[in-house]
């Protein structure tokens, strides 16, 4: 009596393809292993032929196909490469964000996890760990490696910068921050976008919920490069948006530059003034602000690019910060003035 053949359980598996195979690449290997194991063919298996059917069915569907795979994943990997997990912080539509610690090192890393498996869901990981492939700054992230997963997926793996972010700083206080500390904030981030800048880069997602901030140290560190553009051509398009701080070209789709940075840079000083999302439309500040500070906001947020602050060629901003720092406030260092968080 011949011995049944053994079906695998994984319908990736059964068809012999990845788990990133094309539709086409699908249809072939359906057809060639239904006719292998067809039941009217010598050898052939009514088993495997009904299994290669429900394989291919589900497959060649894309809602079926992205079920099924939603299905097999791991909700929350524990271990991604040579990492392993410690918590999950974060979760969004395009993944999810974990504190990890390398295996052997010990030495805490943060990893960004692309669950979707999709050549478009990978370009967005790919296209982000070669924005910040070679940068080296005290306020960014390092890229530590790019993992592909055993299910397809992909990881990206970054140094781990401890502290709370922007907003979630301003949700914690329910009110403002005061201009002063706003101010050194803002300087730390413009800092970090001199420097990338220089190397060709453009955030593109310049917010509160980017930036996360130190105040026993006075750091900001900018985070998030997924809407980056390395050295943008002008045919080159937007690849998306955050409502509220995102600069008119950047919302109409065109091609990034270091000016569309400034503006949401501004936009992300006025929210931390007020607290208030709603005041980001009429870039409200409130009357204690100083006068120069009120001054540099409405320099960054422009909605004509080329009439906010031309970077870096013509104007130093790190310079004009500083200059704005001691109008306002009569000093360039805040002293390591405390924040509340």
């Amino acid at each position: 009596m011949a011995r049944a053949k053994a079906i695998p359980e994984d319908l990736y598996d059964l068809l012999q393809v990845g788990r990133r195979a094309t539709k086409e690449v699908i249809e072939a290997a359906y057809r060639a292993l239904i006719l292998q194991n067809h039941p009217d063919r010598k050898g052939g298996d009514v088993n495997v032929a009904a299994a290669l059917n429900v394989a291919h069915t589900t497959l060649i569907d894309p809602v079926k196909r992205k079920d099924y795979d939603r299905q097999q994943r791991v909700v929350d990997p524990k271990v991604f490469g040579d990492y392993r997990v410690i918590n999950k912080i974060a979760e969004g539509g395009f993944g999810k964000t974990y504190k990890a610690e390398h295996i052997l090192v010990k030495e805490p890393v943060c990893i960004k996890h692309c669950s979707e498996i999709s050549a478009e869901h990978d370009q967005v990981l790919i296209e982000e760990a070669k924005a910040m492939w070679d940068l080296r700054h005290y306020s960014l992230p390092a890229v530590r490696n790019l993992i592909r997963m055993e299910d397809g997926s992909m990881a990206l793996v970054m140094s781990f910068i401890e502290g709370p972010t922007l907003q979630q700083i301003i949700e914690k206080r329910k009110k403002p921050i005061d201009a002063e500390n706003v101010a050194w904030i803002t300087q730390r981030v413009l800092h970090a976008l001199f420097y990338i800048h220089s190397q060709g880069v453009i955030h593109g997602d310049l917010k509160p919920q980017n930036i996360i901030v130190q105040p026993n140290s006075h750091n900001a560190v900018l985070l998030d490069f997924g809407l980056s553009m390395i050295k943008p051509h002008r045919a080159d398009k937007s690849k998306g948006y955050t409502d509220h701080y995102a600069p008119p070209e950047q919302q109409a789709g065109q091609v990034l530059i270091p000016e569309s940075d400034l503006y949401s840079l501004g936009k992300t000083m006025v929210f931390a003034l007020t607290a208030d999302v709603n005041r980001l439309a009429g870039n409200e500040v409130p009357l204690s602000v100083p006068g120069p500070m009120c001054d540099f906001i409405r320099e960054l947020v422009h909605k004509e690019p080329l009439r906010r602050p031309r970077v870096w060629e013509k104007e130093n901003l790190l310079e004009t910060v500083e200059t704005m720092r001691k109008a306002a406030f009569g000093r360039t260092h805040s002293q390591f003035k405390p924040l509340e968080t």
